[in-house]
């Protein structure tokens, strides 16, 4: 491993420590439950949690489990620290699937640095944080099945959708859709009689990928989940599920604006797969809040693409120039001092919160009724 890769995950490490929260959310708690359950009981198919039209049944099956056994063995500190581990997971995703697209170093450090902390809002220990790396490892092995037709990834691209339709399958679906900006491309090119790439990989791959989705004791609903969750009235409530706007969104205005530049400028051109992607990411981004993270993380990547490699071949010797001084004492120290900068306002809140915020959750009612009533044997009713 070369040092300046070395000294990067190092950093990566650091700053995904930095910026997890220590607070939970109500997610949380159906995970720790959920986990509990599906060990304790099996796979009965009753939703024991929730009491909205929508049959919530193993959503996060495995995600569920591993939530359930952190917090047996280490209580909420085990939730924490599973959230860091997750997020360093993906961290390195990101870097690697940048490092592996760009020749410059210090972009793709960098890039990969400002992405985690522009998602830094979503980042929380529920599903998506998973999820993101499945894409993240999808969109690279579509890329290298394309250029390669190598068996390895028809085999990571059938073991991947098999992880996600047991760990988050509400977004199984999008793992089909990220199909299709690489089929548009190659529709673009028979309508306008240009050059064409061979189909057929992607094609045998996107078949293979959606029997997968089979391989769930969800089985069929697999493909539906997101369908019933999208037409429920709860997600009218839920907050992540509102459409973006734009003037409220500082990110959201600052991705526009990078958008506008890579599909612009003259100085690199875009594939027209990037473009479909970027494209319908930002439809998606405008449609639900929640969706923004994926906008980010794949801008980011193809960003870190184009602008790496072309500031690579203008200035390859003061590239080497500048991996030498990040590398040295003095950019080490100066890195981390800007790393721990960036990662502070994140470890203030955490030194003044707790793991569960009892402005928000009902902590001393939950333990006056354990402590006073004979709760296992008594029904309550909460309209608030």
């Amino acid at each position: 491993m070369k040092k300046i890769t070395f000294v990067s995950l190092i950093f990566l490490i650091l700053i995904s420590i930095l910026i997890v929260p220590k607070e939970f959310q109500n997610d949380t708690f159906y995970l720790i439950k959920a986990g509990e359950s599906i060990i304790n009981n099996g796979l009965d198919f009753v939703d024991h949690f929730s009491i909205h039209e929508l049959n919530y049944l193993y959503p996060h099956l495995l995600f569920s489990i591993i939530t359930y056994i952190s917090f047996k063995f280490l209580s909420y500190k085990g939730i924490y620290i599973l959230t860091i581990i997750f997020t360093i997971i993906l961290s390195f995703s990101i870097y690697f699937i940048n490092n592996k697209n760009s020749k410059n170093k210090i972009i793709t450090f960098a890039m990969s640095i400002l992405t985690i902390i522009f998602i830094s809002d979503f980042i929380t220990l529920r599903s998506q944080i998973f999820s993101y790396t499945i894409f993240i490892l999808e969109y690279y092995s579509l890329n290298k099945l394309l250029r390669t037709n190598n068996l390895r990834y028809y085999i990571y691209l059938m073991l991947l959708p098999i992880i996600l339709v047991n760990t988050h399958v509400a977004v199984y679906p999008f793992y089909i859709i990220m199909y299709l900006p690489i089929i548009g491309e190659y529709i673009y090119n028979k309508i306008l009689k240009k050059k064409n790439f061979n189909i057929k990989p992607i094609m045998i791959s996107l078949l293979l990928s959606f029997l997968m989705g089979l391989c769930s004791p969800l089985f069929t609903d697999s493909y539906t989940y997101l369908f019933y969750t999208l037409i429920n009235d709860t997600t009218k409530y839920i907050a992540e599920h509102q459409p973006t706007i734009l003037i409220t969104s500082p990110k959201m205005i600052l991705l526009c604006l990078l958008i506008i530049f890579l599909f612009t400028t003259k100085l690199f051109k875009l594939n027209i797969s990037e473009k479909f992607l970027i494209l319908g990411l930002l439809t998606m981004a405008f449609s639900s809040i929640r969706h923004q993270s994926l906008l980010i993380i794949f801008t980011m990547i193809i960003t870190n693409k184009y602008i790496g490699n072309y500031l690579f071949e203008k200035e390859t010797n003061q590239n080497i120039i500048l991996e030498k001084k990040f590398t040295s004492k003095k950019g080490i120290l100066l890195t981390l001092i800007i790393t721990i900068l960036l990662g502070l306002p994140m470890v203030i809140r955490n030194l003044n919160t707790d793991y569960i915020k009892k402005d928000t959750y009902p902590v001393d009612t939950v333990n006056y009724i354990k402590s006073n009533l004979n709760y296992k044997n008594i029904r309550i009713f909460n309209n608030i």
